[in-house]
C-alpha cells in the first residue's frame, strides 16, 4: 500500500472541483451512483471532494505534475492518465466497487482514507473485476476486496502500464 499526502493547495482544488461536480450532478436525491441517500448537500460535496482528492493522490503517485481534475466528464474519460478509473472509500478496509457503467478497458485503482492522507490500496483491470465471484446482488455491482487487488508497485511493470500513460 502506498501513502500519499495532499498539500493544502491540493485540498482546496479537490474541494473546488467537488463543488463543481455536485452542482453538475444536482441534489443527492437525484444521484443514484452515490448510494448514500442520507447525505445532506454539504456532506455530498465533501464526499465528491474526497473522490477528487483520491484522484489527485493517484496522479501524484504516478508523478503526473500537470494533472488537473475534471468535472463534467463522468464515465466518458479516465479519472487519471489514459485509462485509470479511481475508486475511493473512506474506510481503511473498504472495497473497490465497479459499476456496470465502468469502461472495461480501464484499470481501477482503490484509494482509501480522507484528505489530506490517502492510501492507494491496489488495482485491478475493470474487465477482471466484472467477474461472477465479485458480484454483489443487492447493490447490482462488483465488490472487490483489498486482498484480491494487485499491488500498486507492480502496475508500471505489468502489461497494463500503458494505462498510466498521460496522453
Amino acid at each position: 500500500m502506498i501513502r500519499v499526502t495532499l498539500t493544502h493547495a491540493e485540498e482546496l482544488t479537490a474541494h473546488e472541483i467537488g463543488f463543481l461536480r455536485a452542482k453538475e450532478l444536482g441534489s443527492t436525491a437525484n444521484h443514484v451512483s452515490r448510494y448514500d441517500r442520507h447525505l445532506n448537500y454539504h456532506e455530498y460535496i465533501a464526499q465528491l471532494s474526497e473522490a477528487v482528492g483520491s484522484e489527485m493522490a493517484t496522479a501524484k503517485y504516478f508523478d503526473i505534475t500537470d494533472f488537473k481534475p475534471t468535472h463534467g466528464t463522468f464515465k466518458n474519460e479516465a479519472d487519471v492518465a489514459s485509462r485509470i478509473e479511481v475508486k475511493w472509500s473512506r474506510y481503511a478496509d473498504g472495497h473497490l466497487i465497479v459499476h456496470k457503467t465502468d469502461r472495461d478497458t480501464d484499470i481501477a485503482v482503490l484509494v482509501v482514507g480522507k484528505s489530506p492522507e490517502y492510501t492507494l490500496a491496489g488495482w485491478i483491470p475493470v474487465k477482471a473485476a466484472k467477474f461472477k465471484r465479485y458480484w454483489h446482488p443487492r447493490d447490482q455491482n462488483w465488490w472487490i476486496r483489498q486482498q484480491d487487488l494487485r499491488p500498486m508497485e507492480n502496475l508500471l511493470e505489468s502489461d497494463y502500464a500503458d494505462a498510466a500513460a498521460y496522453l
